[in-house]
């Protein structure tokens, strides 16, 4: 049976499925047929495995909003669309001074719980 492979962890089944995602960056490989050996093979080549990345930390970043302040912020824009813009102005500082509270470590006036 064949099996194709781009050589980066990607397989596919049919030579018509590795022409489409691999282009000329394909390589034919034989594997067994009879299911033990399959089953080894297709594990030592990690064949269909998902690479699970480990969580990211929680630690605050400036570029990420935290919870809280994006939906001071989500909210802000709802009211520039419907065309409050005090409103909206009011809400959207709200958002930006529990987001400078998160980023600079007070977390409970912030709205951020870990």
């Amino acid at each position: 049976m064949k099996l194709y492979t781009n050589n980066h962890g990607d397989w596919v089944g049919t030579q018509s499925e590795a022409r489409k995602q691999f282009g000329k960056e394909r390589r034919t490989v034989e594997v067994p047929t009879d299911k033990t050996n399959l089953m080894a093979y297709l594990n030592l080549n990690r064949v269909g495995a998902v690479t699970v990345q480990a969580t990211p930390s929680a630690e605050p970043t400036p570029e990420l909003l935290s919870p809280h302040a994006k939906s001071w912020v989500s909210w802000a824009m709802d009211k520039i669309k419907q065309g409050k813009k005090d409103e909206a102005i009011k809400m959207l500082r709200k958002g930006l001074s529990i987001q400078s509270a998160w980023v600079e470590g007070d977390k409970k006036d912030s709205g951020w719980v870990r």
